[in-house]
């Protein structure tokens, strides 16, 4: 005869095992999930560094959960994107005049040129921040507005000028009007594309390098792009 306790016992010990199973294999599933889910959001946290890294020499502040990970560092404190060279050419007339009449054998002509590098690029001290959503791995940046960088005089300056016989070229004229040539050559560069190709290129090599590991960024432009100061 069989003692009903230790059948009862038995019973007992087979749910006990099965349940203490089915939580070790739920507890498993959970773990490996998280362990998954975890490397996954690190896998796209090291992404955005090093793309980031690559296109724009700075690592971004970057955001998970509302929760800063990474901190934004650069080692220079400005990156030029697009690089142009321009020739910039002014022109002066002036003349004499008594009671609005042009004396004759006043007028006189002085042209210059010179050639400019201009650079448009990003100032690596403001703010460059990248939001990553755990659940789906979206990758949102916030990045300021491309500027011009510089505008440098590269070459000589040439100076092409024609005095009049009663009105002679002078210092301080050659002086305003290399004064005025810089001053057009700043107006033509913030007037120019370059800031904007500044920003596409830089969007599109992000763009690429993402999705080469299977992941999309957007990208917001924060501020008005300003102007760079005049000399």
């Amino acid at each position: 005869m069989v003692d009903e306790s230790q059948f009862s016992k038995k019973k007992f010990m087979k749910h006990y095992l099965g349940i203490c199973l089915i939580l070790i294999t739920l507890a498993g599933i959970i773990f490996f999930a998280l362990h998954s889910c975890v490397g996954a959001v690190d896998h796209t946290i090291e992404s955005v560094r090093n793309a980031f890294s690559e296109v724009l020499r700075v690592q971004p502040q970057i955001i998970v959960n509302q929760r800063v990970v990474l901190s934004q560092t650069a080692p220079i404190a400005e990156f030029a994107v697009v690089t142009k060279e321009e020739l910039v050419t002014l022109h002066f007339t002036e003349h004499l005049e008594v009671l609005s009449f042009q004396i004759p054998l006043t007028e006189k002509n002085l042209a210059a040129e010179a050639t400019y590098r201009l650079k448009a690029g990003f100032d690596l001290k403001e703010p460059f921040s990248v939001e990553i959503d755990p659940a789906n791995h979206q990758i949102h940046a916030t990045m300021p507005h491309a500027k011009i960088l510089s505008v440098e005089q590269i070459g000589d300056l040439t100076y092409h000028g024609a005095n009049a016989w009663l009105n002679r070229i002078t210092d301080d004229e050659r002086t305003t009007i290399l004064n005025d040539l810089n001053a057009t050559a700043h107006n033509e560069a913030e007037n120019s594309s370059l800031k904007m190709d500044a920003e596409k290129q830089v969007t599109q090599r992000l763009q690429d390098l993402l999705q080469h590991n299977g992941q999309a960024i957007q990208i917001e432009w924060t501020g008005s792009a300003q102007n760079m100061p005049k000399p």
